[in-house]
């Protein structure tokens, strides 16, 4: 049994002029309470519909196919979920387009967004075919230019998970946890009485290297590009940041690996705190359980600002857009698009993967889930004050998160921080040309 305590933190929401979309309301109007339907005439002509995808979002989209079928006897609904990352999904596309095969709807990471929008051909969509539940605070992550192309479907950002009873042990309280300086303090408290255990792990695995990075430079208002797209990696903010991550890292070595660094803070009881992806935490917190021994309270609090910022946490996950043209086809792929999005689905995605359920009805029928994982709930919060992460255009623009993911990794490691941000700065300049 896992033993959880709720929490607060994060700071305060920022403006609609700090470099987040405008603020929305949770649920504006809609034209039908249950999401827009194809009409009855388009439902009897289209028998085909293709739905594209990573393969991290397989089983829902599966699940919304079977239910497409069964609102309408006769439709087939093909699911291809082999890609493994934007790029590769782009490329499965483009590959069905140069085939004859048209894609009515994608499910792609928030950062593919913009190339949705251009090179994709992803079709303008009205929040009004949603269902009325739906949170309608997150639309701005799925807006290019002033379009809606996506509509958010899974949403994650970075957590800070502490042990509840090594904190109290050391004299910290949970809400200094809010701003880096707060988790150096703690940090240091922690080492002082800890009695040799590290006090933080920060994962940099997959893209969470540029997560951090751009979660922390966007806490002054800082993006990690500019309006144009180039990297901006060397700002007073980002050298900021890259000079708290080397702090962290001068404390022990750091893994790779969430699954290694969920063992050190669970059944090993190496590190005090983890700061990893929201993601990755609800199908494995029973690992700090550790071989059904009785483990430590858990705490959590969303990744901390630099002193003085304001919360803009970066968003991962991904967005749901229309690619087809024909009338009929685009009616019918938004009514796939609107059961994609159907409490049950979100609120299942919620349970397996920890990602913030965008549905008010969702949120409702996850209150045992939310009993289990309290310390989860702080993240509903988050939807309005999310900021999209970094969109890198060029050939190889997808290649550029996991590249400054690597330079975070070797700063983590001990690197100079004004050299890796140079470094990065070249390497991305290099990549987006």
């Amino acid at each position: 049994m896992i033993y959880l305590t709720a929490c607060g933190g994060g700071g305060s929401a920022g403006s609609a002029g700090d470099g987040r979309p405008p603020a929305r309301s949770a649920t504006p109007a809609v034209d039908d309470p249950a999401g827009a339907r194809a009409s009855a005439a388009c439902a009897a002509q289209v028998r085909t519909l293709r739905l594209v995808t990573e393969d991290i979002y397989g089983d829902v989209a599966r699940a919304g196919a079977a239910a497409m079928r069964k609102a309408h006897p006769g439709l087939t609904v093909d699911v291809v979920a082999d890609a493994h990352d934007d790029p590769s999904l782009a490329a499965a596309i483009r590959a069905d387009r140069a085939a004859g095969r048209g894609v009515d709807v994608a499910a792609a990471g928030l950062a593919m967004l913009p190339e949705m929008a251009g090179d994709l051909g992803a079709q303008p969509l009205s929040a009004r075919s949603l269902r009325a539940s739906y949170d309608q605070r997150a639309l701005g992550l799925g807006t290019v230019a002033g379009r809606l192309v996506g509509i958010p479907t899974q949403l994650t950002t970075l957590a800070l998970v502490y042990n509840q009873d090594l904190l109290e042990r050391a004299g910290v309280d949970p809400k200094t946890l809010s701003d880096t300086d707060g988790v150096l303090a703690a940090a240091e408290r922690i080492r002082a009485t800890a009695g040799g255990i590290q006090p933080l792990d920060v994962i940099t695995d997959g893209q969470q290297g540029q997560l951090l990075l751009a979660t922390l430079a966007n806490s002054r208002g800082i993006p990690l590009q500019d309006d144009a797209g180039r990297p901006t990696l060397t700002t007073a903010a980002t050298r900021e940041a890259a000079a708290f991550l080397a702090r962290i890292g001068g404390y022990g070595p750091q893994p790779d690996l969430p699954i290694l660094a969920l063992a050190r803070f669970g059944p090993r009881r190496q590190t005090a705190m983890l700061a990893m992806d929201l993601r990755a935490l609800t199908g494995n917190l029973r690992i700090v359980a550790g071989d059904g021994a009785r483990g430590p309270r858990i705490g959590m609090v969303p990744f901390p600002v630099l002193p003085g910022g304001t919360f803009r946490p970066v968003a991962q996950g991904s967005a749901l857009s229309v690619l087809a043209t024909d009338r009929c086809q685009r009616e019918m792929a938004t009514e796939l698009v609107v059961t994609l999005l159907s409490p049950e689905f979100v609120a299942g995605d919620t349970r397996a993967s920890s990602s913030i359920p965008l549905d008010t009805a969702a949120v409702g029928a996850l209150s045992a889930f939310y009993a289990t994982y309290p310390q989860l709930r702080v993240f509903l919060g988050t939807v309005g004050s999310l900021v999209r992460p970094p969109s890198w255009g060029g050939a190889l623009g997808g290649q550029v998160a996991g590249a400054l993911s690597g330079q975070v990794a070797r700063l983590l490691r001990g690197a100079d921080p004004t050299q890796s941000l140079a470094a990065a700065q070249t390497e991305a300049e290099n990549l987006t040309r």
